[in-house]
């Protein structure tokens, strides 16, 4: 697996997750009150929305918060994911596209 983390700052990574604060990009939420966003209750929301539209900070956040086992089982459960996602996803995780769901809006 590729070391993902070798273009980034883990430290700060690190730092935002242990302020407490929520620690994705703000501008992904824009429809829900981040105060009301719980890290564990809404994990396939929040993993959704990261892998749809997160910027890469996102995405190595979702990797260091969830594990990949989590993230596998947000995708596999997903109906909102657009094919350029669930290509990725399936490159990524190493899931069989036969896998995943594309949402029918795509179709």
């Amino acid at each position: 697996m590729v070391n993902y983390f070798q273009y980034t700052n883990t430290a700060l990574l690190d730092k935002k997750i242990e302020s407490g604060t929520f620690p994705f990009s703000q501008q992904l939420f824009w429809d829900a009150a981040l105060s009301d966003i719980n890290l564990h209750k809404h994990k396939r929301y929040i993993i959704e929305r990261v892998l749809t539209r997160g910027f890469t900070a996102d995405f190595y956040m979702l990797l260091k918060i969830y594990t990949t086992d989590e993230i596998k089982d947000a995708i596999r459960k997903s109906k909102s994911l657009d094919p350029k996602t669930v290509h990725f996803c399936s490159w990524y995780f190493h899931i069989p596209i036969t896998e995943i769901n594309v949402s029918s809006f795509y179709h």
